[in-house]
């Protein structure tokens, strides 16, 4: 007791802190670029700088974890058992690509929110809140900046999506972000939830709603590229709760400031505007079946003789319109739709929940028991799940039960708190708390996206902040 009293008074020291919150630092800063930064690989394992400052900072963390909240220690403990005994599972059911890919996740999150939770008790306060403030700002930055030079240019990072893409037609895919993720759909979810997240910890955005609507202006935008109704559904839900926001300052301040007169005054002329000229109304919308006509020829061969005609050319209006109506069966009634694919991955999810509840699957076994066992629902060539809470529950039985009522228990403490949250606050927690069932749905998983072991230690940070009182080292600084 008396050493770790010296270590735990050594670990208050200002020069002490200073340094950490320094290393803390660094770590947000090379979290965006994950093991694509001068990464040297041995085999499956991968050694990159932000996972030498997870485990530099990691040793740190766990010496002081004994000061932090009770709460935090379950949590904690509870990562430690749930990663133990799946490693148990991997050694007793057999190593395999699928299990070790998704130990690592686990590996990681229990890494990442013992050391996040163990760099709080250590800076305190407002070092973590400066630290993370900066790092998020910075992530957004950089995947803002990528995001915007790929649409302009559809120059992106050679990957697997890359490759893909020398294969389809010229589209708007070719211009969709992708960042180092390289896939569109996680290039939104990491742009989406990053900015969430730093809604909900940086007061000074959370009180601008003007920036809010910009930013997911653009990502609505890259949303369109990428295909993403998901991503499209939360860019528009948010640039409308803050368009209202907005409207709410305004009325509540008990009259119409000059700015609001000429933000009125805009929105009439275009509106005007937009009712007194005449529209190009492009391909995306309802007379989309004239373009994709446009695409299609028809080859004819007649006495040694070759003729190409457009689809437009060879066909009378209503084959036209039957062959639209064909292109159009090919997305919603084709077993390999997108949607039904999704649809079916659920369906066989939830019978994987059915027939083993307790423990689940293990490691990977969703995409192994897809691999090489008939399903009931067809998948076509996935065996991603395509949906976080199936891909956890489906896998980890009553561990990932606990995850997900481990985060709702969090989510209410917050709300009970509501008298200490300020109205601004109380709409980034609602943004959050909408967008995220949405966001766990876009990618193929979300457990091996680094973002997803930030998501539950950052919202039990969050919930120390608002329920404490200031450390020493907050009174400091």
């Amino acid at each position: 007791m008396v050493l770790f009293n010296k270590i735990f008074s050594f670990y208050q020291s200002k020069s002490f802190v200073s340094k950490v919150q320094f290393l803390f630092l660094l770590w947000l800063l090379t979290l965006p670029f994950g093991s694509n930064l001068f990464h040297f690989s041995f085999g499956f394992f991968t050694i990159f700088p932000n996972l030498v400052l997870t485990f530099a900072l990691l040793p740190l963390a766990l010496l002081v974890i004994k000061t932090s909240k009770k709460l935090d220690i379950i949590f904690i403990v509870y990562l430690f058992i749930w990663t133990i005994f799946e490693i148990v599972v991997v050694g007793m059911n057999g190593v395999s690509k699928e299990a070790l890919f998704d130990l690592r996740s686990l590996l990681m999150q229990f890494f990442i929110a013992t050391t996040l939770i163990g760099i709080y008790q250590i800076i305190g306060k407002n070092g973590f809140l400066h630290s993370l403030v900066i790092g998020l700002r910075c992530f957004l930055f950089i995947l803002l900046c990528a995001g915007v030079i790929e649409f302009l240019t559809g120059i992106h990072f050679a990957s697997q999506k890359t490759t893909e893409l020398l294969e389809l037609p010229v589209g708007d895919i070719f211009y969709a972000p992708m960042f180092i993720y390289q896939n569109p759909n996680d290039y939104l979810v990491y742009v989406i939830f990053i900015f969430l997240v730093l809604n909900l910890f940086d007061e000074k955005i959370r009180n601008h709603s003007w920036f809010k609507i910009l930013i997911f202006l653009i990502i609505f935008i890259f949303s369109v590229f990428a295909d993403s109704n998901f991503a499209k559904l939360i860019s528009s839900a948010i640039i409308v709760i803050s368009a209202v926001e907005i409207l709410s300052d305004h009325l509540n301040s008990g009259y119409l400031r000059a700015s609001f007169y000429a933000y009125l005054t805009v929105c009439v002329c275009f509106i005007i505007t937009l009712f007194t000229n005449p529209l190009f109304i492009g391909p995306k919308y309802h007379d989309g079946a004239s373009y994709r006509l446009n695409g299609l020829s028809i080859i004819e061969e007649k006495n040694n003789q070759i003729s190409v005609l457009t689809a437009k050319e060879a066909f009378s209006k209503s084959k036209q319109k039957r062959v639209i109506q064909y292109l159009d069966s090919i997305h919603t009634k084709s077993p390999n739709g997108s949607s039904n694919i999704r649809k079916n991955l659920i369906f066989n999810g939830i019978d994987f929940i059915k027939s083993e509840p307790v423990f689940g699957l293990g490691p990977g076994g969703f995409a192994r028991k897809l691999k090489y066992e008939q399903q009931k629902y067809y998948i076509g060539t996935q065996t991603s799940p395509h949906h976080f809470p199936i891909e956890v529950i489906s896998q980890y039985g009553i561990f990932g039960w606990f995850y997900f009522l481990f985060l709702l228990f969090i989510s209410i403490r917050l709300l009970q708190l509501h008298k200490k949250l300020d109205c601004n606050y109380k709409v980034a927690l609602l943004l959050l708390f909408l967008s995220i069932p949405v966001l766990w749905m876009m990618p193929s998983a979300f457990l091996y996206l680094n973002i997803h072991c930030l998501f539950l230690p950052l919202m039990l940070i969050q919930l120390n902040m608002i329920s404490e009182k200031p450390n020493l080292n907050d009174i400091r600084q």
